[in-house]
């Protein structure tokens, strides 16, 4: 993985995630405010103007520039994916290594936003990625873990967030992070989210 393969994923995810604005704003409102979509939207065009005003020399460094812009979009999504970001942004730094990089990613996550996998939340998208490159799988098998464990929040819940004021509502609905994240992830491997 270079920095330019990074670069390259962040402009393929940004064109993944404002497809699927109408999307995400819709799964937000059933509980929210409508607006992770645009939110969401928001960062990776930060993140991608970032990354062409300068040229990263290393992954790590792509990713910390990305984490920096991603950070100062507000909201919640813009700490938690800051914070992700980041913390891939070390481990790459450190060994190269994408399955802990994504870990590191789940885990800065779960510390930041106080919640654990299970509780119907961007982690539910983001761990079984992890795990599945953990595994030995490789980008399509962590886009499809991401995408699964989307979906099982219809099922769950909501324990942050809005959602949790209004659980009954998100019954039956995805949540609207981890389908961001399994967006992220599907776009990252090429594949449709």
């Amino acid at each position: 993985m270079s920095a330019d393969d990074v670069v390259a994923a962040f402009g393929r995810v940004l064109n993944a995630t404002e497809e699927a604005q109408p999307e995400l704003d819709a799964l937000d409102a059933v509980a929210g405010d409508g607006d992770h979509g645009v939110t969401m939207v928001l960062g990776w065009r930060a993140v991608v103007a970032a990354l062409e005003a300068v040229t990263p020399a290393t992954p790590g460094e792509a990713l910390r520039t990305a984490a920096e812009a991603f950070a100062g979009v507000g909201g919640s999504a813009g700490p938690l994916w800051g914070t992700a970001l980041l913390r891939a942004a070390r481990v790459v730094a450190d060994d190269g290594d994408l399955a802990a990089a994504a870990q590191a990613a789940a885990d800065g996550v779960c510390e930041r936003g106080h919640c654990l996998e299970g509780e119907r939340t961007v982690v539910d998208a983001m761990a079984p990625a992890a795990r599945a490159l953990a595994a030995g799988g490789d980008l399509a098998a962590a886009a499809a873990a991401a995408a699964e464990g989307a979906a099982a929040t219809a099922n769950l819940v909501p324990h942050r967030g809005r959602a949790a004021l209004a659980p009954d509502r998100a019954r039956g609905h995805v949540d609207a992070g981890a389908r961001a994240a399994a967006i992220f992830w599907c776009a990252v491997a090429r594949e449709r989210p």
